[in-house]
């Protein structure tokens, strides 16, 4: 019977807590109040029907960025960079535009208020090859720029000329309305994003570091509007705005062998052996799960928009975090969400099946949740593989980084994309989320306490399929909204 009252407690806390949350997320609520809608700028609607054909000028430019840098055909990338000129002539009018190489531009315009923090919107201009594969063959060919049935074909449509064209067009549109944004807004493209970066946002990131530039946020790729990708929001979309990014490593993990005649084998066995058998040892221990501020805080916002019961758990996280990270791990994506991940992804030892390989050594990449580091990544790997002639090192391939810690969502920023959001998006659900990718936004963490990544189109699970997948497009209503969603955007700053 003691326990009577503590139980009414309890269930008087759950329930509490749970009314608090839904009324500070509810639209319109307490902590969720939009400000009213200030003048917007509008884009001419002969503009917005040019603008398609513009894309797909770019669409048609393949800007390949190959591992084998050799194979890169620098002349379509010096193409891209003088049709954005034409396209875009107003724009290379009245903004500074400097070309620091083949791989990174930089556009400043000039805002009426030099006491204000200047904002930064990052894009790339480089794409995946479009390969096929066996059954799996293009539809339409993948440079082809076709525009067929309301859909812009082509590599990309969604990653990420897209984004880069979207900034361009809206800022060409409002510069011929003589519009001057009160903040400075800079623009910084990069043209090796897939191949890591290091030559376009790594050289333009440290130009900007060189003038002391601080942002008031930056704007780069990773979130997208999410269109039956959540059952739990029963069709409802959700703007997934990356407030947080994983970090990336690749470990190189080898172990020496004796070379010789396989009919003489040494009884510690072979380097194959000692490798496989840490590797299994490795794929046992996963690392733990977490549900980190960016997960907690993204749930908590859905609680308005869910059923009461799952409302409930994720208004109550403090007790109810251990359930929902066991759902959250049964499927491959929303575990990647809750824990650093390792994958086996590389092997190579041996040369012919009657020799005894020197070396047996294999690539394992990891995507980084914020909370763990590199550092003790490497620590962590050396004990469980309990073999110390394995070696564990920097794979070296690809630059490493840690994660890059959450923004805080009552930043400038979030409000902002989410007032935004309400205007030109008004059926989607904004949050905050964990990208799971690496993006061109890891070179300027130090340029700003606020680094936001999204891309205002609607993708469903079909769609994201196709980014570095075959067949992709984007539709027409998207880039019309998307465009909608920047001139608004601008009109704030």
């Amino acid at each position: 019977m003691a326990l009577f009252p503590l139980f009414i407690l309890f269930l008087l806390i759950l329930i509490t807590r749970y009314h608090f949350i839904r009324r500070k997320y509810s639209p319109g609520g307490e902590f969720e109040q939009i400000r009213d809608t200030e003048q917007v700028q509008t884009i001419p609607e002969e503009e917005r029907k040019e603008f398609p054909g513009k894309l797909a000028r770019l669409i048609r430019i393949p800007t390949v960025s190959w591992t084998d840098r050799t194979k890169r055909d620098l002349s379509s990338f010096r193409e891209f960079q003088k049709e954005l000129e034409t396209l875009f002539p107003v724009v290379h009018k009245n903004m500074a535009v400097e070309k620091l190489s083949d791989f990174a531009l930089l556009y400043h315009w000039k805002g009426s208020d030099p006491s204000l923090k200047p904002v930064l919107f990052l894009a790339h201009y480089d794409v995946v090859p479009a390969e096929e594969n066996g059954e799996e063959v293009w539809l339409k060919p993948p440079f082809s720029g076709e525009i067929e049935e309301e859909e812009l074909w082509g590599r990309g449509t969604l990653d990420i000329k897209v984004q880069l064209a979207l900034l361009m067009e809206t800022a060409e549109a409002l510069l011929e309305q003589n519009f001057q944004p009160e903040r400075d807004i800079w623009f910084a493209f990069g043209g090796d994003e897939e191949i890591a970066g290091l030559e376009g946002a790594g050289v333009l990131s440290k130009e900007l570091t060189s003038r002391n530039l601080k942002f008031e946020f930056i704007m780069d790729e990773g979130g997208i509007i999410a269109r039956d990708q959540l059952a739990f929001l029963k069709g409802k979309p959700a703007a997934l705005i990356g407030m947080a990014e994983k970090g990336f490593v690749t470990f190189k993990i080898s172990s020496p062998g004796t070379s010789g005649h396989s009919s003489m084998p040494v009884k510690k066995g072979t380097a194959i052996g000692r490798l496989s058998r840490g590797i299994v040892r490795l794929e046992r221990k996963l690392f733990p799960s977490r549900l980190v501020p960016v997960m907690r805080n993204m749930l908590e916002r859905f609680v308005p928009w869910v059923n009461p019961a799952l409302g409930f758990l994720f208004a109550n996280l403090w007790i109810s975090a251990p359930l929902i990270r066991f759902v959250f791990s049964r499927n491959p994506t929303t575990d990647s969400l809750i824990r650093t991940t390792q994958a086996v992804t590389v092997f190579n030892s041996g040369e012919q099946e009657n020799i005894l390989p020197g070396e047996a050594a294999c690539m394992v990449n990891h995507r980084i949740l914020p909370g763990d580091s590199i550092s003790r990544m490497h620590k962590r790997h050396k004990r469980t593989l309990r073999d110390r002639s394995l070696k564990v090192e920097d794979a070296g391939n690809w630059p490493s980084n840690d994660p890059i810690e959450a923004t805080n969502p009552s930043g400038t920023g979030f409000t902002l994309l989410r007032e935004v959001l309400e205007e030109s998006h008004p059926e989607a659900v904004a949050v905050p989320f964990l990208v799971n990718g690496s993006t061109d936004s890891k070179y300027y963490r130090d340029l700003s306490d606020q680094i936001l990544r999204f891309t205002p189109l609607e993708l469903t699970p079909q769609d994201l399929k196709t980014i570095h997948g075959i067949n992709e497009r984007v539709s027409l209503k998207n880039l019309d909204r998307g465009l909608d969603f920047y001139c608004r955007l601008f009109s704030r700053l």
